[in-house]
């Protein structure tokens, strides 16, 4: 694998033929040789997904790559330009991975029961689980228990539902404000304002 100058592998990539090829399995070369290191922590070698991610995340720089060649600004070594992208391509391909088996729908693990003991408020909790229940969609109740429980991202969460970003926002907005309404009907929230002054 040769080394080559930034203006070189942006020649080298856009030629064509055997000189392209040739460039691009040098770039793959590099980018499958560093990837551990970045993987180091995140994704282990052991995993069965290991081999598949690692392919999926360099070919999809690759095509990043070449479809935006003329985005290199230049301000840093055209290999660091390259990394960056790889790195943020395999962050994607990491969230992915760890939400693949999640779906919309009451699909994620109930409140459990032994929460409310540790948390010293028996009555409420149950009373708040019945609430979550009776006043929130399925998808109101996967949103907010995905985000609360297993710490999903929002934007994953909005993917998971079909869902684009400003419907999903409000979707969420209304289930705190049903949430809200209900525990004010039912004097939750008063009492707590009382025993707060």
């Amino acid at each position: 694998m040769e080394k080559r100058t930034n203006d070189e592998w942006l020649n080298d990539l856009r030629a064509d033929g055997e000189r392209q090829a040739q460039a691009v399995d040098d770039l793959r070369a590099i980018l499958v040789q560093r990837l551990p290191q970045i993987l180091s922590g995140r994704l282990s070698s052991e995993n069965p997904d290991f081999d598949t991610c690692v392919t999926s995340i360099t070919e999809k720089t690759i095509a990043w790559v070449l479809e935006d060649l003329n985005s290199y600004k230049r301000h840093s070594g055209f290999i660091t330009w390259v990394f960056k992208i790889y790195v943020r391509q395999t962050l994607s391909e990491l969230r992915q991975l760890r939400w693949q088996g999640v779906s919309s729908g009451d699909s994620l693990p109930p409140i459990p029961s032994k929460m409310y003991d540790a948390l010293g408020c028996d009555e409420f909790m149950q009373y708040f689980h019945q609430v979550f229940r009776e006043e929130l969609t399925n998808d109101q109740r996967f949103a907010l228990r995905a985000m609360i429980m297993v710490r999903m991202p929002k934007e994953e969460v909005a993917k998971r539902l079909n869902m684009e970003r400003c419907d999903y926002f409000k979707m969420i907005h209304d289930a705190r404000l049903r949430l809200k309404r209900r525990l004010e009907a039912d004097g939750w929230l008063s009492a707590n304002r009382k025993s707060q002054k």
